[in-house]
């Protein structure tokens, strides 16, 4: 067994980033899911986290107060490039806002860390992607995209029975999101990932069209996913090189939720991260339902990419969210953008 610690650093003290689980002391269970970097890198025995940086005194304030406790040594900045040179970090998380992921996963890959955990989506511009891709690679530096639900056992689940072909073909996915942050860039970033985690091919076209009053969003000019009135809702068709047809809805309403069908020839699957249902039918008027059972894990989520990551610079491998995965994602947005400013037409890709 590998005993080997691998020193991280975080920059971007968002809730993502920095979150503290709560957890009751009446319960006889202990250590809350890990839903931020910060909970992460203190839940994996692997690693330890040595230095934040934010530009905002507040944000490195918080971070004290919520984690003093756990880590009274930890080293603070406000200048990520000061942090990276001094600390040496062998694993960098990117939790900055959606537009500025590029610059600092560049420099991380340029300053000889081992790997990087970006939160999505990975870049608003392709040339952005590009350049982070393109600088890992350089570098033999692994890059993943933190697309939580590729780390969820559900999902992995719903897409191992896929692959085994007990249900048939797939031929079509369904994805709605829906509440009053339902933002392309933001959370329509995790449902678009996931009809291209699904379909498992290239997404060769697609139309589009944005909600009202988004005229003027032909490139990406939201506030870093804070403000929904800056990122807009949309609904699009997305076709897939493999023959997959997909279909994402996003619309801003007060019932918050996500949900995915996926039409195969001998049944229908719906996953949500409230679980996983198998329908198959004999007739119009008799449908099966059974739910689809999945395991536990002790890695899920944000600590399994992180764990993801660990595992692979010790035993190599492929991850689950790469650059290029992560590209895919982006790609289509965009053509989302461009569907809708030419008047709601196809869209070929690449584009």
């Amino acid at each position: 067994m590998n005993n080997a610690t691998y020193r991280g650093v975080i920059i971007g003290l968002t809730g993502i980033g920095a979150r503290r689980p709560p957890e009751s002391p009446q319960m006889p269970i202990y250590g809350a899911m890990p839903r931020s970097h910060a909970a992460a890198y203190y839940r994996h025995p692997q690693t330890d986290l040595t230095a934040v940086c934010d530009i905002r005194q507040e944000a490195l304030d918080t971070f004290r107060t919520d984690w003093q406790d756990v880590w009274p040594d930890m080293h603070y900045y406000t200048d990520y490039r000061e942090m990276l040179a001094q600390e040496q970090p062998d694993i960098v998380s990117v939790a900055t806002p959606d537009h500025l992921h590029a610059d600092f996963t560049v420099a991380a890959a340029e300053s000889g860390a081992k790997a990087i955990l970006c939160e999505k989506p990975i870049a608003t511009t392709l040339a952005d992607a590009d350049r982070m891709i393109e600088a890992c690679q350089r570098h033999n530096v692994l890059l993943s995209i933190e697309h939580t639900r590729r780390w969820s056992p559900t999902f992995l689940a719903v897409r191992e029975l896929i692959r085994s072909g007990q249900v048939g073909q797939l031929r079509s996915i369904v994805s709605s999101l829906y509440s009053q942050r339902a933002m392309l860039f933001r959370n329509g970033t995790h449902s678009i990932d996931m009809l291209t985690f699904f379909a498992e091919s290239n997404p060769a076209w697609v139309w589009a069209e944005l909600e009202a009053g988004f005229e003027h969003f032909t490139e990406y000019t939201g506030d870093g996913g804070h403000d929904p009135a800056t990122d807009p809702a949309a609904s699009a068709y997305i076709h897939f090189e493999n023959g997959v047809r997909a279909f994402f809805n996003c619309i801003k309403i007060d019932m918050p939720g996500s949900q995915f069908e996926l039409i195969c020839d001998g049944g229908r699957i719906e996953v949500s991260d409230r679980g996983a249902t198998l329908l198959r039918g004999t007739s119009h008027y008799e449908w099966a339902r059974s739910e689809i059972p999945v395991d536990d894990y002790m890695y899920t989520y944000q600590i399994g990419a992180l764990a993801e990551l660990v595992h692979t610079l010790e035993n190599g491998g492929e991850l689950v969210s790469t650059g290029q995965e992560a590209r895919k994602t982006l790609e289509i947005m965009l053509a989302i953008l461009r569907s809708h400013h030419q008047g709601n037409v196809r869209v070929n890709l690449p584009l």
